[in-house]
């Protein structure tokens, strides 16, 4: 048993992820067909790129989604704060039109703060299921907090069924945090999408350590989108019949062995020394 102190905050993030998640988002109705390979586009968001207009940046944005879509990515994900603190509130109808049926969108954490609120909160939209949910950044970073308004932790941290499997959605700060690892654990999580915001040499090696250290931990793929400055990354398990080596983006798409992922809960003979991540009743205890 383990037992660790933490600071309030964090354990109300954990406290919330608990209760929130059970309930699925976008529960499919029928059975899904379940494909050999999902294609991941990790879209290179030029951070550096100064549209003349607000419609401007709007049409690139949707731009992307649609040339995405129309080679073929089943997913698609924007890196963290990639509207520069832009609403992303009216351009998700046109979105969602560009991303077509049956897939998942993903646009990266930026600050949002409501009418009356003494807060802000970094709000990431996903699509999913023809439906837009909301996922606000669990861990706001230490300059998030002590900004002007300080950034609020989220509550919820939703999981969404997609093509046969469970996918969760992190912003970069959050997939450092072992608790959150710990839940992800036990609901069979088996894709995990990183927004990566602008990040330096340090910061790039924590993600790049964790996002691999969750792909083993998980038995889970791990892709991590940052903005065009950095390379984009998928972690797979370690387990036998997978590349063990982080691997190279074709572009910024990855083709994920999503079979291959699905059927590592559907092995009754492996032992569970081979599949450590898939025992029914862990080991450990959380206690605060």
């Amino acid at each position: 048993m383990i037992r660790c102190a933490m600071p309030k905050n964090i354990f109300f993030s954990l406290l919330c992820i608990v209760a929130h998640m059970p309930a699925m988002a976008a529960a499919p109705a029928k059975t899904p067909v379940v494909p050999d390979v999902l294609t991941v586009r990790a879209v290179a968001w030029d951070y550096s790129w100064k549209p003349a207009t607000e419609k401007e940046w709007a049409a690139r944005v949707v731009s992307e989604v649609a040339a995405a879509a129309t080679d073929g990515a089943d997913i698609i994900v924007y890196p963290e704060q990639c509207s520069h603190g832009r609403s992303l509130d009216g351009i998700r109808s046109d979105v969602r039109a560009a991303a077509g049926a049956d897939r998942l969108v993903v646009l990266g954490n930026s600050p949002y703060q409501a009418a009356g609120w003494d807060y802000a909160v970094s709000r990431a939209y996903i699509l999913s299921g023809n439906s837009w949910h909301e996922m606000d950044k669990l861990d706001p970073t230490p300059a998030e907090r002590a900004q002007k308004p300080p950034v609020k932790p989220g509550m919820r941290l939703p999981l969404f069924r997609f093509r046969g499997g469970v996918v969760a959605v992190l912003p970069a700060f959050s997939i450092e945090k072992p608790e959150i690892a710990a839940s992800l654990k036990k609901r069979a999580v088996q894709l995990v999408l990183v927004c990566v915001p602008a990040e330096d040499e340090e910061g790039a090696a924590r993600v790049a350590r964790t996002a691999s250290a969750r792909a083993v931990e998980l038995g889970a793929a791990v892709v991590t989108a940052p903005p065009s400055s950095m390379a984009p990354a998928l972690h797979l398990p370690a387990q036998k019949g997978f590349d063990l080596k982080p691997s190279p983006s074709a572009g910024r798409d990855f083709r994920i062995p999503w079979k291959k992922i699905l059927d590592l809960r559907a092995r009754p003979e492996a032992s569970s020394e081979a599949r450590p991540f898939l025992d029914p009743a862990p080991l450990y205890q959380i206690e605060i």
